[in-house]
């Protein structure tokens, strides 16, 4: 029952991902493409926190089920910015901005409200669920970085690869198109099929996690920063 339980409460966090942080990150995305002179993506409707207009039917299939996943692909005009390497630079990097921000957000609120009263089941389960989409955030914006099409990771390596490599990619764009979603699904079972044993996403996100927990946090005792937030902000006494 525990097991089931806990189960209960991912699927809880991985749906709060699916309907809140995803469609924030590509509103994110959306919203700096419009600043930069694109308007593509506002256009389709991509400028929006409703979660319709930003997910794919796999995509969220996948991601309630193993917790990684992708959403729908946001379409761009490049001959409408100003710059083009510098603003889709800025543009493929905001998504993973947006998630790594929601991360620590996330990170910071769950630690407060399990500093509140860490004996409470209620706030522990609300602490776990917070945690969990903060940590899907983590792991979705480490994802968005990868160099493999057609993440936003590739766009960024594309603009400033080599001119020979731009070509083969024009001239083989289907079938890189095409492999490159299996390479994405075998990247995400591969953890699943080994049993954890070999995984090419967990070094990149455990790595990513030191650097916002070690950078951001300083390890923060969160029990400690509440109590005396409640005593000296709010007035709480005895305690």
């Amino acid at each position: 029952m525990d097991k089931l339980f806990r189960v209960l409460l991912t699927l809880i966090s991985r749906g709060i991902l699916v309907t809140v942080c995803i469609p924030a990150a590509c509103y994110a995305k959306a919203w700096v493409s419009d600043a930069l002179g694109d308007k593509t993506p506002k256009h389709e409707g991509r400028m929006s926190l409703d979660f319709r207009k930003h997910l794919d039917f796999y995509g969220v299939l996948i991601t309630m089920v193993l917790g990684f996943g992708w959403s729908k692909e946001m379409n761009h005009d490049i001959s409408q910015l100003k710059n083009m390497k510098r603003d889709l630079t800025f543009i493929s990097l905001t998504q993973s901005v947006a998630y790594f921000l929601m991360y620590v957000i996330l990170r910071n609120l769950s630690g407060a409200i399990f500093g509140l009263a860490p004996a409470s089941f209620l706030l522990a389960c609300i602490y776990r669920i917070l945690s969990k989409t903060g940590y899907s955030c983590l792991c979705f914006g480490v994802i968005a970085l990868l160099p493999i099409p057609p993440l936003d990771g590739f766009h960024i390596f594309y603009q400033f690869s080599w001119p020979k490599f731009r070509r083969w990619y024009f001239t083989n764009y289907q079938k890189i198109m095409y492999w490159s979603r299996y390479v994405l699904l075998g990247i995400f079972f591969l953890d699943s099929i080994t049993d954890g044993e070999f995984s090419i996403l967990d070094p990149l996100i455990d790595m990513w996690t030191w650097v916002w927990d070690h950078l951001v946090f300083f390890d923060v005792d969160w029990s400690k920063v509440t109590v005396k937030t409640l005593k000296y902000v709010f007035g709480f006494k005895g305690l």
